[in-house]
């Protein structure tokens, strides 16, 4: 693995840790960090040995939105500029959104503006009681824009939407509330939930996982009733009959039978 100036990446068997890495600047991201997350989380992808992925921050908070350097450089870019920085960014929201394993966010300090993005676009998030939240663009005369399908997708528009008109401040118990996050709680208890969650992972079959988010992803871009059915009538076919499917279902069934004898 290449060694990348903005992240540090950390695999441990079959799950991978990224932490965000410059503390020194509120781990707020440039240019240079958006290519480098979006390199990582292809090779993460093409790796079938991965079973899960943890995104977090190092020092005092997760991140605070976007490094005040990039944002004087975009200030001077043309239309043509911003549109490809633009759309540089959402991509990076997607590539975390389509991975194909487990993605799980840790997030603590403060997480603001694009931030949350990254947080929105991943399956888990788990949050240290008191984080400070904000979507601060629209002082700044922007908007959230490449941030919004993912935050709308887990909390729905009217949760979220004075927040994102007023630019106010917002903590663990609102983001809770409005399920932009899935848990709260303190240091260790966050630490004692995502042991929990990969111990189960670590149970589950990778490729009926993987299928599993592909089918989740499908389903909800898609307001066409028959190919939802088409969709999921085939995917579970396939599960049925394959390798992995026949023998964690034969031995589930053997345990059964060991169990009703025993009884």
């Amino acid at each position: 693995m290449k060694e990348y100036k903005t992240i540090e990446y950390k695999e441990t068997n079959d799950v991978v840790t990224i932490s965000l890495n410059k503390p020194g600047k509120r781990n707020a991201f440039n240019d240079e960090m958006i290519h480098e997350l979006k390199d990582v989380f292809r090779k993460i992808s093409d790796n079938p040995s991965i079973r899960a992925m943890i995104l977090q921050g190092k020092g005092e908070v997760f991140s605070a939105g976007a490094d005040l350097n990039w944002m004087k450089k975009m200030k001077e870019f043309s239309y043509e500029e911003n549109l490809k920085d633009s759309e540089n960014l959402q991509e990076l929201f997607e590539t975390l959104y389509s991975l194909p394993v487990t993605t799980i966010s840790k997030i603590h300090g403060a997480c603001i503006g694009g931030a949350i993005g990254l947080a929105a676009a991943s399956d888990i998030v788990l949050a240290k009681e008191d984080t400070l939240f904000r979507f601060g663009e629209v002082k700044l005369g922007l908007i959230p824009a490449t941030i919004a399908p993912y935050v709308l997708q887990r909390t729905g528009l009217h949760p979220v939407k004075s927040y994102m008109l007023t630019g106010m401040n917002f903590y663990t118990d609102d983001a809770l509330r409005m399920r932009l996050i899935d848990y709260s709680g303190s240091k260790e208890s966050i630490d004692t939930k995502l042991d929990i969650i990969l111990k189960e992972l670590s149970k589950n079959s990778p490729e009926a996982v993987r299928s599993t988010k592909d089918m989740l992803k499908k389903i909800t871009q898609t307001d066409d009733e028959k190919q939802t059915k088409d969709l999921t009538i085939e995917l579970i076919a396939k599960a049925r009959i394959s390798k992995d499917g026949q023998e964690r279902m034969a031995t589930f069934l053997e345990k059964s039978k060991a169990r009703r004898r025993q009884n």
